[in-house]
């Protein structure tokens, strides 16, 4: 069985049989697979965007150091 980390506070998600949901110990975030998914698409998505803007802010400022 795979591990999963709350993606809130990094601590260890442990799944709950009668509420088939996954719970962390450490701050109490309650998901089901279908939140935890979602979730983790959104932040997957969120670092992609983070990344390129970091990449456009970069390139704009060496080009402006290129003058």
């Amino acid at each position: 069985m795979v591990k999963q980390y709350c993606l809130e506070c990094g601590g260890e998600l442990f799944f709950d049989p009668p509420s088939k949901a996954y719970v962390c110990k450490s701050c109490g975030l309650f998901l089901t697979k279908e939140q935890l998914v979602d979730l983790k698409e959104k932040y997957r998505l969120k670092g992609e965007e983070d990344k390129k803007k970091k990449h456009s802010e970069y390139l704009a400022w060496w080009l402006s150091k290129k003058k």
